[in-house]
């Protein structure tokens, strides 16, 4: 037989719909928000954990300053297999970063392209529209870059100054994240992308002067090799490189290369953000749900004595007070997961693919997010209506009767001033009798208040990061070279820097061809002369003393001359020959090479002393105002298996005009205030950093605040020109940069890179373009759990003085006074939660971003505007007093009679 009490339930959801509505949405929303948020999060995990083998992906890549010789590309896959790695293969993977221009989008802004020649045995690309590029004048573009700079299939571009037609829109594997620079901190799809051209198209870029990045992508053939056992043998490879002469620009394993690495670890970084989103929801849940059960059974206390004291058994109750909740939570859990994997899962996707270049997107199933996300919550709200049911419960039926049931509050018996007006004495009752509630209501204003101060203050404090990163670089352009390059020399030195420049790009034996031949037409030409001198003293000695002897003797002299003579015009042929094929490759003739040869026949280009001049006078004012700096990067050791950070150490002159204020030299190092700010190093610490490439560690001391410099994003190790010259073993003057205000031209096969403050602008602007969306979607929950946790607490305040309000109307008080009394109460409270609670919040939210971003390159410093802060707290009261209009309403609809059914 049915039980009576289920003809409860129409009018107990009729009564409470309020309430009921309230859990439903913030359980359905959460729930849609997040399941569809990690669902997708979880799915783009699972195609770039399944991308290495799929689209052979590299182990490491490393990159030479000048293109590697046969030799050494077989030292390097020896090396390999000598320390343990097993076989190898090698693949070259050069690229050019090509300027980029557009004529439909053209906004001014300088943008690069890097461009590969398609590849099909390593780092493989997935078209998303078109097909290859198999013209010489055909490139296919990166689906980010392309949509960013409203670029299709069909249009024509330029790099180089060359036109290209777009065939295809593609993104390739080893450049899932838009990374310029290995050491940048974010992605940058703005004014950076990849490109692919055919193998013909390549050539022709080759031929506008611009040197190639000589890039080579090894892939293991030993696929379960650890990252520890692939760092190994990498540093024999690194040896290797060196012990046969090649200059190693960088070795970056797949593990540390940002574009591969970057999109997932942000991917699994922010599935950690909106976890701990998920579980402070599901804190405030629990204090929703807590207060809602308390103030269910005070409110039906009355009820449940008289149902006890009519035979039925705790049980019965409890399962009955238990069945709307629980069906509450599974609708809502039923609804939010259905708009989750339906309407939210595309926005939540299109958050990564608008700013990683992925594969094509196929949705996973994850019971791990199901549990997380739709289990838990539920889990949470039958867990603690059931607890408070079941501590309810072991009252005595006449207590319930006469509602002493609830301990909270301040006792009845408590004086208040009497020289205090009625009023006041009122609000107080007010308060303190539902103390317990106020006080959830502050830890719940405080949570739903750092979710909207975090969602205000992301973009304030990314754009200010940004400034900071602009403000590190101090002069206008901060090259970084592959090698020293001199901007001082004379226009001979100019000219056979330029001779070696063009005869670099000769097919190595070739050049080692004519090297060989002009040796032995130098050694055949020497034997030539020695012959006629042979001759000369022959002739003399016959023309002196007449005889057959003598007579034999010129003889044999002549006839050496002649083989001489032969063998010397063989060796010309053949220097002719060689010198003939470099000019052919050239485009030169024959008396160009010479000439060339001549000129570069003094420099020792493989000496460590000497330095190139650079090509191109840039004018004695431009050369005076540059300043050589060094550079170098170093790892350190983060701790708690945060991975290591990446710290870029400077050389810099004593008394630099750039970085002024520096307090380097006589072996002092300084520290930039984001390493202090981060890791915050103790006085006179010394502090071990890891050379990846020498397989060493080093140790720099820091000596106190008067050594450190820069902005908290200054991730920067500095210390005069010498003491890094030293403290890395190099020459005396070494140097591989130049710090500048004005543009210079470098020669290209030795820049590596150009860093401008405006470079560092575009990155504040992608951090504006890949937070924008997912901002916005934090701020409408915010607002949205604040407005409806504000509503079901304060809605508790009011149910439980339904009775003292019913009296208040019985004694002739009207609607608008008691409004006053009660609302005012709860309003006073909300302005005081939001204001006190700022503080707590910005220290929070400082925490919270330290444990977030402690394993990530570079320090972001919390920023919150005081205009971010009073947003935060208008906003709140704005969503209250929306609030409050309800409450006045439900004040209206408490009847008089109410006050008669008060038992006692």
């Amino acid at each position: 037989m049915a039980s009576p009490l289920r003809k409860r339930f129409p009018r107990e959801l009729k009564n409470n719909l309020g309430k009921y509505l309230g859990i439903f949405l913030l359980m359905s929303v959460t729930i849609a928000l997040t399941s569809g948020f990690l669902l997708a999060a979880h799915s783009i995990a699972v195609i770039i954990d399944d991308m290495p083998e799929q689209y052979s992906i590299e182990d490491v890549r490393f990159t030479t300053a000048f293109e590697a010789t046969d030799e050494q590309l077989n030292a390097v896959a020896d090396a390999a297999r000598d320390g343990g790695a097993g076989s190898a293969d090698i693949f070259r993977n050069w690229s050019f970063d090509a300027d980029f221009n557009h004529a439909q989008g053209d906004d001014g802004r300088d943008r690069t392209l890097r461009v590969y020649q398609h590849r099909t045995q390593v780092d493989l690309a997935a078209y998303a529209e078109g097909r290859v590029p198999e013209a010489a004048d055909e490139v296919a573009i990166d689906r980010v870059f392309a949509t960013n700079n409203s670029i299709t299939v069909g249009e024509e571009v330029e790099l180089f100054g060359q036109r290209f037609t777009v065939c295809g829109i593609m993104t390739t594997s080893d450049n899932q994240a838009l990374f310029q620079s290995n050491s940048d901190f974010t992605v940058n799809t703005l004014t950076f992308g990849v490109a692919e051209v055919s193998e013909s198209g390549f050539a022709a870029l080759e031929t506008t002067g611009h040197q190639p990045a000589y890039t080579y992508s090894v892939r293991f053939t030993d696929r379960d090799l650890t990252v520890a056992q692939r760092t190994d043998a990498e540093k024999d490879m690194v040896r290797a490189l060196s012990d046969t002469g090649a200059t190693v620009d960088d070795l970056t394993d797949s593990s540390a290369n940002q574009g591969i690495g970057y999109a997932a670890d942000d991917v699994a970084g922010d599935s950690t953000m909106w976890g701990v989103l998920l579980y402070m929801i599901i804190a405030i849940m629990a204090f929703v749900f807590v207060v809602l059960t308390s103030g269910t059974i005070e409110e039906e206390s009355a009820i449940i004595g008289t149902l006890l004291a009519s035979g039925y058994r705790r049980r019965e109750l409890v399962a009955h007070y238990l069945a709307l909740p629980a069906a509450v939570g599974i609708a809502a859990a039923v609804v939010g997961n259905v708009a989750g994997y339906t309407l939210m899962s595309e926005p939540m996707r299109n958050l990564y693919y608008g700013s990683y270049s992925l594969p094509p997107y196929h949705a996973t199933w994850s019971w791990s997010v199901f549990a997380q996300t739709t289990a838990l919550p539920v889990a949470t709200l039958v867990g603690i209506t059931l607890l408070g049911l079941l501590r309810k419960m072991g009252h005595t039926p006449l207590e319930f009767l006469r509602h002493e049931t609830s301990k909270g509050g301040v006792k009845r018996g408590f004086a208040l001033p009497e020289r205090l007006s009625f009023t006041t004495r009122f609000r107080l009752r007010v308060f303190l009798r539902n103390l317990g509630n106020f006080a959830t209501l502050f830890v719940g204003i405080g949570f739903a208040s750092m979710l909207l101060l975090f969602s205000l203050a992301i973009l304030p404090t990314m754009t200010h990061y940004a400034e900071n990163l602009h403000n590190n670089v101090v002069a206008e352009h901060m090259y970084t070279l592959k090698a020293p390059l001199e901007l001082d020399g004379t226009q001979a030195d100019r000219e056979a820097w330029t001779a070696i420049d063009e005869l670099q790009g000769v097919e190595g034996d070739k050049l080692t061809a004519v090297e060989d031949a002009g040796a032995a037409l130098e050694d055949s030409g020497d034997a030539l002369q020695t012959a006629a001198d042979k001759l000369q003293d022959a002739a003399t000695a016959l023309a002196a003393a007449p005889s057959a002897d003598a007579m034999q003797t010129a003889q044999d002299a002549q006839d050496d001359l002649a083989r001489a003579r032969d063998a010397f015009n063989a060796a010309q042929d053949s220097f002719y020959e060689k010198v003939d094929s470099v000019a052919a490759d050239l485009g030169k003739s024959r008396d160009e090479v010479l000439d060339m040869v001549e000129k570069v026949a003094d420099i020792d280009a493989d000496s460590d002393d000497v330095h190139p001049v650079n090509t191109v006078d840039n004018g004695a004012g431009k050369i005076a105002q540059a300043e050589k700096y060094a550079v170098y990067s170093l790892d350190y050791d983060r701790g708690e298996d945060s991975g290591t950070e990446t710290i870029t150490v400077y050389g810099v002159p004593e008394d630099s005009r750039y970085w002024d204020g520096l307090a380097v030299g006589d072996g002092h190092v300084v520290f930039g205030n984001g390493l202090i700010d981060k890791f915050g190093f103790a006085d006179g610490q010394t502090v071990s950093l890891y050379d990846k490439y020498e397989d060493e560690t080093r140790e720099v001391a820091y000596e106190g605040d008067a050594y450190t410099w820069g902005t908290k994003s200054d991730m920067a190790v500095y210390m005069s020109l010498d003491d890094f010259n030293r403290f890395f073993g190099n020459d005396a003057g070494y140097f591989n940069g130049y710090a500048s205000d004005q543009a210079l031209d470098l020669d290209a096969r030795y820049l590596a890179s150009d860093l401008t403050p405006e470079s560092m602008d575009a990155i504040g602007e992608q951090f504006v373009g890949m937070m924008d969306d997912m901002i916005g979607m934090l701020m409408g929950l915010s607002v949205f759990i604040f407005l409806v946790f504000i509503y079901l607490l304060t809605k508790s305040v009011i149910d439980r003085s339904a009775r003292s309000i019913s009296y208040m109307k019985v004694f002739g008080y009207r609607d608008p006074e008691i409004s006053r009394l009660y609302v005012r109460s709860i309003t006073l409270t909300v302005i005081v939660s939001l204001v006190v609670c700022q503080p707590l919040i910005i220290g929070g939210l400082t925490l919270l971003f330290r444990a977030m971003l402690l394993a990530y390159n570079g320090n972001i410093e919390i920023y919150v505007p005081m205009t971010a802060i009073a947003q935060v707290i208008a906003i709140g009261f704005a969503t209250y007093l929306a609030v409050a209009l309800l409450h006045i309403r439900r004040i209206k609809r408490v009847p008089l009679a109410l006050a008669l059914k008060v038992q006692e």
